[in-house]
């Protein structure tokens, strides 16, 4: 099991506290309270609470994070995921201390990248978009080109001319993505493997990066994050059946590179704000493994 420091443990007990979740420090239920860290996610901001028998997933963030949703407005968008059967009960969030305190679902595990890729998945997971894009909830809309902005702003002295050349490439891609699809439903938008989770069926967490988008945004995001080998022309296929689907595969692969930019540059600007190296220095680096294998093929 891994261990957590002490001053995170205090911090979590501390919006669990302020949320009324557990007691004040000098009553007995909050000194039972056991905290551990949970796997999943680069930022490493997820803890299991448990006390009394019950038990919470406490998600902590201090930082303002470039792209992300007010915890308020992400509350409210899980809330109604959770209504739906496909994310996560919203127990409290919690403004001042940066805390999203969510209902532990005890037989859920996090996907993996090859589990989603799999073709057998297509199904499931084309049901699970289908209703997520079903919610209603004003969002912003997915402006491609401001989060371009965002993640490249402040790289200049630690871009090499392959970056340069990826940052042009980027701007395109998001400027073609905006003339070409309008913004038609709720996205999730960070489909990275440990925000799909499997307890029989598949659920959602972490939507700080919710938007409304196309559709295509979420299937070609799945795709990119997760190494699909078709670019999810399987999952789109499954995902508009039994109707056609409105694009064409070489449209799908476009977008598909675009969110795989974004990932890569929103990677390197956490990776500078966190001095360098560490996880997100090495999803930066898969990033661009990616980038470069999709442009021999």
């Amino acid at each position: 099991m891994a261990r957590i420091d002490e001053p995170a443990r205090e911090r979590v007990l501390g919006a669990m506290r302020a949320a009324g979740v557990v007691d004040a420090p000098d009553a007995s239920p909050s000194a039972a309270v056991v905290v551990r860290p949970l796997d999943g996610g680069l930022g490493g901001r997820s803890y299991l609470a448990a006390a009394g028998g019950r038990r919470w997933v406490v998600r902590l963030s201090a930082e303002t994070r470039p792209g992300a949703l007010s915890l308020p407005v992400e509350a409210r968008v899980t809330e109604q995921a959770a209504a739906l059967g496909i994310a996560p009960r919203v127990v409290a969030a919690e403004e001042r201390t940066g805390a999203l305190i969510t209902e532990y679902l005890a037989g859920a595990r996090s996907m993996t990248r090859q589990a989603l890729a799999s073709p057998q998945n297509a199904p499931r997971i084309a049901r699970l978009l289908r209703r997520l894009h079903g919610l209603e909830h004003p969002l912003r809309e997915f402006d491609p080109e401001a989060y371009a902005a965002a993640y490249t702003r402040g790289l200049d002295g630690a871009l090499g001319a392959p970056d340069r050349l990826r940052i042009d490439e980027l701007y395109a891609l998001a400027r073609a993505y905006r003339a070409r699809y309008p913004s038609e439903v709720l996205c999730h938008n960070d489909l990275v493997a440990s925000n799909v989770l499997d307890d029989g069926d598949l659920k959602l967490i972490d939507f700080e990066y919710a938007v409304t988008a196309a559709p295509m945004l979420d299937l070609a995001g799945i795709a990119a994050l997760n190494d699909f080998d078709d670019d999810g022309w399987g999952l789109a296929q499954a995902y508009y059946e039994p109707t056609r689907v409105p694009f064409s595969r070489e449209e799908l692969r476009k977008v598909v590179r675009l969110v795989r930019l974004i990932a890569y540059f929103w990677a390197l600007s956490s990776a500078l704000a966190a001095g360098g190296r560490g996880p997100y220095a090495e999803f930066a680096e898969r990033a661009a493994a990616a980038l470069d294998e999709t442009n021999r093929s």
